[in-house]
């Protein structure tokens, strides 16, 4: 991984428009502006400067004090958002509180979100446990939830998908809700159609609707438990993919089981850490095989990069899935053998497969334990070449 970093940051320094630093430790703090691009792992981050670039940031709890003049890509446990983002926000954490402006658009997935009152962004598009929108927001709104609270006020069309809807601010566009229990509040506005689907059947829109109109539409229906959510969406076609997938859980299982005996005790004891180092492989690899594109002479090296990191993330589950009962089998002390261990994978495959269907968060859970797993390979793969001594005869 050190190699890659400065292979990359080679390539940056003879093309500057892809100029980046790099900042890694338990604390991390950024007191002074940043005029490029900026990467952080850490433990505890806080950004108490102007990022005049991107920020890619990973940790457990981050906080952002200061302007960030363009993108955000970041994952973590505890995130709050004290600066203004001139760009686009995409997010991944447990719990998120948004308290500035933001400029573009935010992609974010969480257990709890809040976006508080008098702030103002682009767009959202939002996956998570509870939702709330206390602010503006002068886009659309579209995502799937726990529970919505919307308290703001939302410009143009909203699509929101959930457990329980609440609303008691007011929407710009079209509306479509669908949840088992939807609320409106008596601060709700509609100033155009809503379509709608709730569990309990009609809904009191009360004196919402504004010139509008709301239509029950049972093809809203949220329907879970679907046994296709596998990945297959037939008899033949669930057995074909299950088939493979136990092929390629034996094929890894086989070729690389030190690495994975190991990287499973890296994977709980080093969490964090194996976090963050999944979360950069998974940017800092595009990023090279786009660089090597640029240079010409490097396109070859950059088509391999870009072929091995889809097959990768093809695998991911398949990868995380090992890597867990591998886990399983040293935690426990179970000596299972190589048939024992590829059958349990099998089965954790599936499970984590369900975990994906979920419309909430299982998605997120997904690439957290994506992201860990990979990190834990990375932190037990040998980087260095061995030196080969030669012996006169």
């Amino acid at each position: 991984m050190k190699k890659l970093f400065i292979l990359i940051a080679m390539a940056g320094n003879i093309i500057p428009a892809f100029a980046f630093r790099i900042e890694y430790g338990k604390n991390i703090v950024i007191s002074q502006p940043v005029y490029e691009d900026l990467y952080v792992l850490g433990g505890n981050v806080t950004i108490n400067a102007p990022i005049h670039g991107d920020l890619i940031i990973a940790g457990g709890t981050i906080i952002i004090n200061d302007t960030v003049t363009n993108d955000i890509l970041l994952a973590g446990g505890n995130v709050t958002f004290n600066g203004f983002v001139g760009d686009d926000i995409r997010c991944v954490g447990g719990n998120i509180h948004i308290s500035k402006n933001v400029t573009g658009d935010i992609v974010i997935a969480g257990g709890e979100v809040t976006i508080d009152k008098a702030v103002s962004i682009g767009g959202l598009l939002a996956s998570g446990g509870n939702i709330t929108v206390d602010g503006n927001v002068n886009g659309e709104v579209r995502g799937a939830f726990g529970r919505l609270l919307l308290n703001g006020n939302i410009e143009k069309d909203i699509d929101c998908r959930g457990g329980k809807i609440t609303v008691n601010g007011s929407i710009g566009g079209r509306s479509v809700l669908a949840a088992r229990n939807i609320i409106i509040g008596n601060d709700a506005a509609f100033n155009n159609d809503v379509r709608y689907w709730n569990k309990k059947g009609s809904v009191d829109f009360k004196q919402s609707l504004k010139n509008a109109k709301a239509t029950y539409d049972s093809s809203l229906e949220i329907k879970t438990g679907k046994w296709y959510f596998l990945g297959a969406f037939t008899i033949l076609g669930l057995l074909w993919y299950l088939g493979m997938a136990l092929f390629m859980i034996l094929v890894v299982q086989y070729l690389f089981s030190a690495t994975m005996k190991k990287a499973a005790d890296t994977f709980f004891n080093h969490t964090l850490k194996s976090l963050g180092m999944g979360f950069l492989y998974f940017i800092v690899v595009p990023v090279a095989a786009v660089v090597f594109f640029i240079t010409l002479v490097g396109v070859p090296v950059g088509l391999l990069l870009l072929l091995v990191y889809i097959i990768l993330i093809l695998l991911a589950i398949v990868i995380t899935s090992v890597v867990g009962t591998n886990w399983l089998n040293n935690r426990y002390e179970k000596k299972w053998n190589f048939w024992r261990l590829a059958f349990t994978a099998f089965g954790l495959f599936v499970i984590l497969k369900f975990i994906s269907s979920a419309p909430f968060v299982g998605w997120l859970i997904i690439i957290l334990l994506v992201c860990i797993a990979f990190g834990a390979i990375l932190l037990n793969t040998r980087w260095k070449r061995k030196q080969i001594t030669a012996t006169a005869v």
